[in-house]
């Protein structure tokens, strides 16, 4: 009689540890889900401020490139971007061969294409007579 109860009680305390177990695995879960729904208010928040500061700061450098166009009205009113610094730049690159380049090649001759000799032109590409169908 008293190994029946041994055995009834041994089931109960299991079925109790089982109980909790799953309480517990619930509150866990319910703590997750909460603070990941507060990481991601956070993390939108973040985006929020950083974007509004940039923006704010875009507006205090239009600002300023105003004032100082109005301030500068004797230079033609006019403030230097970047833009207008990267078309200059542009404009340098490549016009022709330069005094150096041009020297050398008048002393010692124009040492002829380079590494080109293997590519396909109109003529090559339609030429078949080295087709093998078999492979």
């Amino acid at each position: 009689n008293t190994i029946q109860n041994i055995d009834h009680m041994a089931k109960i305390k299991d079925r109790l540890i089982f109980e909790t177990k799953r309480m517990e695995a619930v509150e866990r879960r319910k703590s997750n889900k909460e603070q990941t729904v507060m990481a991601k208010e956070r993390h939108a928040h973040r985006l929020a401020e950083k974007s509004k500061s940039k923006k704010a700061h875009m507006q205090s450098v239009d600002d300023w490139k105003k004032s100082a166009e109005r301030g500068r009205s004797g230079l033609g009113g006019k403030v230097r971007d970047w833009q207008d610094d990267e078309d200059q730049l542009r404009g340098m690159g490549g016009g022709g061969a330069t005094n150096k380049r041009a020297n050398a090649n008048k002393r010692y001759g124009f040492g002829g294409k380079k590494e080109r000799f293997k590519q396909n032109d109109s003529r090559s590409m339609n030429d078949m007579s080295g087709y093998n169908p078999r492979g």
